[in-house]
């Protein structure tokens, strides 16, 4: 999967990262947060940008996002468009209402859906966070048909559009005939 990575020498991100560290005093929420990423850039972490990933993906034939995120605890996500912009969220049973996830803004968006419905990948045990799932976003190569999914990424975010990856994997097939069964049933 093809993703904007936010590209910062490591050598020159510590040296960034020290000078906000030397002005912590006077640092504001923003400030916080470019810090943290200049931090995890100089320890050789990859932090990059989810939502423009997903617009320099686009749409496929189906009209849906190529790429698709939702916090990392659902089993089921759906997309919904609107004009520039779009949502990623759940959809809670015998409600009439739709709690938005993730909302991100999509300038000259446009789509004839209106919505779709992608499975949510499985974390895979050795790679699951042990507490706190509910602070964790899953970016993936959304499957917007009964298909389980294959390649995603864990994501941890840092504010704005600026994520760090947790851990990438491959669904392996065995992984996918079991969760694919669990879906249907």
């Amino acid at each position: 999967m093809k993703v904007e990575q936010l590209q910062v020498d490591p050598t020159h991100a510590r040296e960034l990262w020290q000078k906000y560290q030397s002005h912590v005093h006077r640092q504001t929420d923003a400030d916080a947060e470019i810090a943290a990423i200049y931090k995890r850039i100089a320890q050789g972490k990859t932090v990059i940008r989810a939502f423009e990933s997903i617009r320099a993906a686009g749409l496929g034939a189906d009209g849906c996002p190529k790429l698709a995120i939702a916090p990392a605890h659902m089993k089921l996500a759906y997309w919904r468009p609107s004009r520039n912009a779009c949502t990623f969220g759940k959809q809670y049973p015998n409600r009439r209402d739709r709690m938005e996830v993730v909302r991100m803004e999509w300038p000259g968006l446009t789509s004839d859906k209106w919505s779709a419905e992608a499975i949510v990948p499985l974390i895979p045990v050795h790679l699951r966070p042990k507490r706190g799932l509910q602070n964790y976003h899953i970016l993936w190569e959304a499957e917007w048909t009964q298909r389980y999914p294959v390649d995603p990424y864990l994501l941890r975010r840092f504010g704005g559009d600026a994520w760090l990856v947790v851990a990438a994997w491959d669904l392996t097939d065995v992984e996918r005939a079991v969760m694919s069964s669990r879906l249907r049933s």
